[in-house]
């Protein structure tokens, strides 16, 4: 009868447990890996997001340089000259001496006379030999021309062009015309001339319409 042999559990080599375990932590430490976007390093995976007040920030900063743009803008149409009426390039270019020259002036510029513009010369004060200081006030009665165009020439020559800028309730009333439709009537501006010269005066509306002011001599 064959002896049955007792069954146990066969002891470890101490000598192959050590290496066991080394294998083991190895195994786990090479499979455990950080989880990686591909295309992307492992730093950049990591990077934090950016912050909400952060990208608030950024948002009001354009804000305010699209602010910035726009109000520059805008300043810049509202300074920007006031285009001349048609047919004022054409007669500050021609010789006007007398009524004569001035009736073939206009005719040239394809202006036409009118008498719903009104104005006055209202003082002409030497500064130098050569400068004079003129005022006065122009309006279009139909109120379709909220500023003139004032033309001087003296002794034949253009001595001087101006816009009528400032505001007259006196000539409001005058006329039987609103506050709104005056407020670019009177005007101030310095012009070349000579002591005893002739001066003649006209006022452009935007419509290509004229009226000469009375003859007046430099002082």
């Amino acid at each position: 009868m064959q002896k049955a042999e007792p069954h146990f559990r066969p002891e470890r080599d101490p000598r192959r447990a050590p290496w066991a375990a080394d294998a083991r932590q190895e195994t786990s430490a090479t499979n455990v890996r950080p989880q990686t976007i591909p295309g992307k390093s492992p730093r950049a995976s990591s990077a934090p997001p950016l912050p909400h007040a952060f990208r608030g920030q950024w948002f009001t900063w354009l804000s305010g340089a699209v602010v910035v743009v726009l109000a520059f803008g805008i300043a810049l149409w509202l300074t920007s000259p006031v285009e001349a009426p048609p047919g004022v390039a054409i007669l500050a270019n021609a010789t006007v001496s007398d009524t004569t020259g001035l009736m073939a002036a206009v005719q040239t510029a394809g202006l036409r006379g009118t008498s719903d513009v009104k104005g006055a010369i209202e003082g002409l004060k030497r500064i130098d030999d050569q400068r004079v200081t003129i005022t006065g006030w122009a309006v279009d009665k139909t109120a379709s021309s909220p500023s003139l165009t004032i033309i001087a020439f003296a002794a034949g020559r253009h001595a001087m062009t101006a816009v009528t800028n400032g505001p007259r309730k006196d000539v409001a009333q005058m006329f039987g015309l609103s506050d709104a439709s005056t407020r670019y009537v009177s005007f101030e501006a310095t012009l070349t001339c000579r002591p005893s010269q002739n001066l003649i005066v006209v006022a452009v509306t935007a419509d290509r319409t004229y009226s000469q002011f009375r003859s007046l001599i430099c002082p």
